[in-house]
């Protein structure tokens, strides 16, 4: 897949390069990104090149193309952000061989900013009332994170044979637990921890390993959980209370509301250029885009 917007060709690489770096983010983020997602990737790389390419054009038809020294400027910047050039390399996956693409780059960054700057203009200054409807509307942003407090027992086995019988021990309790018997004299009689260790407070969403927390966090208050096996050996959970997500008052966000607030202004004013260069501009696929010679 290619493009030609307003008569200026746009390679497969492109895409392809950004639908890379759009895989590659998802991933830094932690998540679990696997080829049903392509669509999705492809979708907001395609969306993303043909934005990016209308913004530039606009640009340099207002303001003309950078200088060099602008350029050079830059660079050196970006270098600098970067803890110096082996870093700014090794961070990017560029190479020196690369300048060119870099400075084309650089180029089209510091055209789209002037751009941006003339069109979307200085932020407003809200009122209480626009952050507090702001606040409102984004409520999920600004959510305390759920939290469960977890008691277990808690068994090492110091060898094949050992966990087999750790493990059978811990059954037998959960037996007793579902029939009524107290938690945390069971964990004192049957686990290997201390009193001290058999209450392990409130927790939340990545203070312990995954395959606890599906557990804890998915039973309802005074639950027994099945064995869990671990790479520390077998535990018995349960989950003795809850603390739900709730909305953080609005005056201990009010900065963070601001600058969401101000994001979505900006966001909003650039959409709305985008929207007017593609009404007025051509953009056409194409199945490939090859060179003159």
């Amino acid at each position: 897949m290619a493009f030609i917007i307003n008569g200026e060709q746009v390679g497969d690489d492109v895409l392809e390069e950004e639908f890379d770096a759009i895989k590659d983010h998802y991933m830094s983020l932690g998540e679990v990104v696997c080829c049903d997602r392509d669509e999705e990737f492809m979708g907001l790389a395609r969306d993303n090149v043909i934005n990016r390419i209308l913004l530039t054009q606009e640009a340099t038809k207002r303001f003309g193309a950078p200088t060099d020294e602008e350029i050079d400027a830059m660079v050196e910047q970006l270098k600098a952000d970067h803890g110096g050039e082996k870093e700014f390399y090794d961070n990017t996956g560029f190479n020196p061989g690369d300048m060119p693409r870099i400075r084309e780059k650089v180029a089209a960054t510091i055209g789209v900013d002037r751009l941006l700057e003339a069109e979307v203009g200085p932020d407003p200054e809200p009122s209480e009332d626009e952050l507090r409807a702001h606040y409102e509307k984004t409520i999920e942003r600004y959510l305390t994170e759920e939290e469960v407090r977890v008691s277990q027992v808690f068994k090492e086995p110091n060898s094949h044979e050992d966990a087999k019988r750790c493990y059978q021990e811990l059954r037998d309790a959960r037996e007793k637990l579902l029939d009524g018997a107290d938690f945390v004299e069971t964990a004192k009689v049957v686990g290997d921890k201390p009193a001290e260790e058999i209450d392990l407070g409130f927790l939340k969403m990545g203070e312990t390993m995954p395959e606890i927390e599906s557990i804890v966090f998915s039973l309802r208050k005074d639950e027994i959980s099945p064995v869990v096996a671990t790479h520390f050996g077998f535990h018995l959970f349960q989950t003795t209370d809850r603390k739900a997500a709730e909305p953080i008052p609005f005056e201990q966000v009010a900065p963070q509301v601001r600058e969401s607030f101000l994001t979505e202004h900006r966001e909003s004013a650039i959409n709305g250029l985008i929207g007017q260069l593609k009404d007025a501009g051509s953009i056409e696929e194409v199945d490939a885009v090859t060179e003159e010679v």
